[in-house]
């Protein structure tokens, strides 16, 4: 991961109030910036089968879908309303659209692809409900004239979902600064950053991983049947729920990097196919999969995937973004850097996810 600052520059200040000053105000910078790129609409870098239509995240090549530079103008004139907030100070929608190019297709934010987000960041409540509210409305058949029952018996559960609070911090020599040692700088904060964001994307994968063995769906014949049978289990277990999950609902897979291949090799037995054609017992594909994201935080023993319906009791949140508080170490001779962030996610109906198994 690179930085989006130029930290050479700040060798230009003299003044050591105001090299501090300066330093803080780019690591911040640096540290908003990811969670800007999602704001904003931006999505990882995906590779779309030719044949198949599939969108893998995390597979080689592939494309990113950036915010215009009009959006990140758009943004930036108002996180930056004064020039010299801007510690970078020169053509900085130009170097934020640049740094979205070139970090962004590498961090793993495929978790998003799943979970509906609830923005607490302006909130002063330290959790956050997913409601299950059920008031049986099943639309009967009426006659002319006949009177509609209106229904007030809520029936009503939910599951709270409370802030979690991450933290490190990492202190910045006095010499990096005197001796002009801006690329441990850089270093330092573009790796903070990335594992800032790498914990995140471990939180999130870490509850699909915990699910018990209830959602298991177990191989039946080949892997195209299995899928089939795995996708019909999750529509008719949510067919009640007002989901609005119909046949054509899209579904989104995780895996292992080591699985993918078996994975897009299967969503290429379509109906019509050549691999559908040639083997007379195999059943084409009839499930939409919308994304198939492999991250390195499924663990590589999983024989299988997860398949996924997004969003819906699917949710995750912030509390706070990434950010910076500062103190002098005289011991150390350094200026220490904490860094801190507010997250939390929650699968609020295991029917959404099945582990479907290979043979």
């Amino acid at each position: 991961m690179r930085t989006f600052g130029n930290f050479g520059k700040l060798g230009t200040i003299t003044d050591e109030q105001a090299l501090t000053k300066a330093l803080r105000q780019a690591i911040d910078t640096e540290f908003s910036l990811p969670s800007l790129f999602l704001e904003l609409g931006g999505t990882p870098r995906l590779q779309v089968d030719k044949d198949s239509g599939i969108k893998v995240f995390g597979g080689p090549g592939g494309s990113l879908v950036v915010p215009t530079a009009e959006r990140v103008k758009a943004a930036l004139s108002t996180k930056w309303a004064v020039p010299g907030d801007n510690p970078n100070l020169v053509d900085a929608s130009n170097r934020v659209v640049e740094f979205f190019h070139t970090n962004m297709p590498e961090m793993d934010l495929g978790y998003t692809q799943a979970f509906d987000f609830v923005d607490m960041r302006s909130s002063t409540l330290d959790s956050f409900d997913i409601l299950d509210a059920n008031q049986g409305i099943t639309f009967t058949q009426r006659k002319a004239g006949e009177e509609v029952k209106i229904r007030r018996g809520v029936t009503d559960s939910k599951m709270s979902v409370g802030v979690c609070t991450f933290a490190d911090g990492v202190g910045i020599l006095d010499d990096w600064l005197r001796f002009q040692k801006w690329w441990a700088v850089s270093d330092t904060v573009a790796e903070f950053n990335a594992k800032a964001w790498d914990k995140k994307a471990e939180w999130h994968y870490n509850l699909l991983s915990a699910l018990s063995a209830g959602v298991n769906v177990a191989f039946d014949t080949d892997d195209t049947v299995t899928l089939n049978k795995a996708s019909a289990q999750i529509l008719r277990a949510v067919k009640d729920k007002g989901y609005a999950a119909g046949q054509n609902a899209g579904f989104v897979i995780y895996c292992a990097p080591e699985k993918v291949g078996r994975i897009t090799k299967m969503l290429t037995a379509s109906a019509g196919s050549l691999i559908v054609a040639y083997q007379a017992n195999m059943q084409p594909i009839t499930v939409r999969v919308q994304a198939v994201i492999a991250t390195t935080h499924i663990p590589a023993s999983l024989n299988g995937y997860y398949l996924v319906l997004p969003g819906r009791k699917l949710k995750r949140a912030d509390w706070k973004d990434l950010s910076l508080e500062s103190a002098r170490n005289i011991y150390a001779r350094a200026n220490d850097y904490v860094g801190t962030f507010q997250t939390n996610a929650a699968i609020g109906d295991t029917d959404q996810v099945a582990r479907v198994l290979f043979q």
